[in-house]
């Protein structure tokens, strides 16, 4: 399979170097340029993949039309460093179906993990991102207090977090799979999630399952 086509936009020096650094060492990506803003980027054909990591971390959601318009694009995907502190543009990228969020305080683990699952078709938001995106679910779950999770689904969550199957779990209580599916679906909806993964993060970051 040959190396996505990368492009890197507007990244500052310091960053720059650390990025190209890491594209170069990876056989999966091959830097093709580099630019200040989206509206710069080269012509792109469609018989390639492509991945644009930009960072946003300077100008907010300025560059949200563009982006729109690049994930559109079949052949393209996208990879942004945007600022922790702005939450509004973190809800909105997540709405708008960006599968890679990272901060200007990520390391170079995460960074290369990113990259893995973007390559892959997997989504990747780094802690901090994750972070923000189940705070405003804390605050409305405080709200809502018929939203809480019942013993039985934080039997199953706690089985979730030590890394057992639909199947294993299933067995473990006795009940059908589907009942075990049920109990995940309702616990993702009380809680305003959207992956098995935000829910182990949720439910060990805010001690409802000690590990």
């Amino acid at each position: 399979m040959p190396a996505t086509r990368t492009f890197l936009v507007n990244t500052n020096y310091v960053s720059l170097m650390g990025w190209k650094q890491i594209i170069t060492d990876s056989k999966h990506f091959q830097l093709v340029g580099t630019s200040e803003s989206l509206g710069g980027l080269s012509p792109m054909d469609g018989l390639s993949n492509y991945l644009i990591l930009a960072d946003l971390s300077q100008e907010g959601n300025k560059s949200l039309p563009q982006i729109a318009q690049l994930i559109l694009q079949p052949n393209i995907d996208v990879l942004l460093v945007v600022d922790l502190a702005d939450h509004s543009l973190i809800q909105e990228l997540k709405e708008m179906g960006i599968r890679g969020i990272l901060t200007t305080h990520c390391d170079a683990q995460e960074i290369k993990t990113a990259l893995e699952s973007i390559r892959l078709g997997k989504r990747f938001y780094c802690g901090d991102i994750l972070d923000v995106l189940i705070k405003p679910q804390i605050q409305e779950k405080a709200v809502k207090g018929d939203e809480i999770l019942s013993s039985r689904e934080i039997e199953v969550l706690e089985w979730v977090v030590k890394g057992l199957t639909t199947q294993q779990i299933a067995e473990k209580l006795s009940v059908s799979t589907h009942t075990i599916n049920s109990h995940r679906k309702n616990m993702l909806k009380k809680l305003g999630l959207t992956s098995p993964v935000e829910l182990i993060v949720y439910a060990v970051k805010f001690g409802i399952i000690d590990l």
